[in-house]
């Protein structure tokens, strides 16, 4: 009796220090408009849940540079030009992740709209046509988007598809943009200028006020490319990152739907692609979850998620990432509350780059206290996810 009392107390214990519980439950917390802070080596174990002697011992190429965030802070920076200096460089295809962004913050601030179904009318919806904002018959030989294609089909890299209907479209990278996302650019340009004072003059002037509200400090985008043309520091790739994680809200405040973050975190439309989201890629590989949609706007497909069958999951934590040309990668752990960005990683450096972090998680992680083997089957399959948050609407 008294070894289930004691085994009872540490179990309480750990579970009121575990961030899950206690700090990971409090208002969410991020850089706001001002500086980064990084913390302090020596208190990176107790506020972030990291070993940062396992941390400083990552070696890596001179022209590399990564940026751990946890907990809404800044844990653990390394690199050239990482923390003490801007360090801004091409982030190519991330650029797209900024973009599905950007779209889902023009969404939210149209939702009070009145509602319309005459053409270059009402708020944004994800479910729109593209041809109630866009004429298609201008588009350029290079560009594809079916006539029935939504912002949605187009935001999942579809839209291009002959074949709309369930198990007939394809998913086809659309690297440079020009087939089809480059078009939401004149999309968003209809859809704001039903009010340019409220929602600004075009793409470029919406850009301009979302950078402002995430305090960007080091980046630029002249908005004429959804497919690439960001440059940034790792710090910004960061800030853009937490938008995501905590699903559409910083610095206190809303600025995209957390449904739409939903969506572009899991797959958009499965029967494409179970690797694709909103301009986003899930799905990291070794001892990272599965992105598992829970119910699609258009209907359960019968498709898997899942490599093996299994899309059974106590947690939906599935992993997502923006990555560019060269390895440029801002990766979302929610159910670690913690996104890795990273500069220079060459393909697959995602993986990589977790890789070389994961010691430092595990190693600091309470319940499994270095266990490597064990963390990542219970992490990998959904069933562990510390630092879980769940998002307005119960998502």
């Amino acid at each position: 009796m008294r070894n289930s009392a004691t085994l009872l107390s540490l179990i309480t214990a750990l579970v009121l220090w575990s961030p899950s519980a206690g700090e990971a439950q409090t208002p969410l917390v991020d850089p706001g408009t001002g500086p980064w802070d990084l913390i302090a080596e020596a208190q990176v174990q107790d506020v972030c849940r990291l070993d940062p002697e396992l941390l400083q011992q990552v070696v890596m190429r001179q022209d590399q540079s990564f940026a751990i965030v946890r907990y809404g802070r800044l844990c653990f920076v390394s690199g050239e030009n990482a923390s003490d200096g801007p360090g801004v460089s091409h982030l190519f295809s991330a650029t797209k992740t900024l973009g599905a962004l950007l779209t889902g913050a023009v969404m939210y601030q149209t939702r009070d709209l009145p509602q319309s179904s005459a053409s270059m009318g009402g708020p944004l919806l994800q479910w729109d046509r593209m041809d109630k904002w866009l004429d298609l018959t201008t588009l350029p030989s290079r560009g594809r988007v079916n006539p029935d294609a939504t912002v949605a089909h187009v935001l999942g890299m579809v839209g291009y598809s002959d074949d709309l209907s369930f198990g007939q479209k394809r998913h086809r990278y659309d690297a440079d943009g020009s087939r089809e996302i480059n078009y939401l650019i004149r999309v968003i340009d209809n859809v704001v200028k039903q009010d340019p004072q409220r929602f600004g003059a075009d793409a470029v002037e919406v850009k301009d006020r979302l950078f402002a509200k995430l305090g960007f400090e080091d980046s630029s985008w002249n908005v004429d490319f959804f497919g690439y043309s960001w440059y940034g520091s790792l710090l910004d790739m960061a800030r853009l990152g937490l938008l995501a994680l905590h699903g559409g809200i910083y610095n206190g405040e809303r600025l995209v739907d957390s449904e739409y973050i939903y969506n572009m975190t899991h797959p958009a439309f499965e029967d494409g692609s179970t690797r694709y989201g909103y301009l986003t890629w899930l799905n990291g590989g070794t001892c990272q979850p599965r992105a598992i949609h829970a119910s699609y706007p258009h209907g359960i497909s019968e498709a898997s998620d899942c490599a093996d069958g299994n899309c059974d999951q106590d947690n939906d934590v599935g992993v997502w990432s923006a990555i560019g040309a060269g390895g440029q990668y801002i990766v979302g752990h929610r159910g670690l509350d913690m996104v890795v960005v990273g500069k220079n990683w060459g393909s697959g450096g995602g993986e990589e780059l977790f890789g070389l972090v994961l010691p430092s998680i595990v190693a600091a992680d309470p319940r499994f206290m270095g266990d490597q083997e064990a963390f990542c089957e219970a992490y990998a399959r959904g069933a562990y996810a510390p630092d879980l948050v769940k998002w307005e609407g119960g998502l």
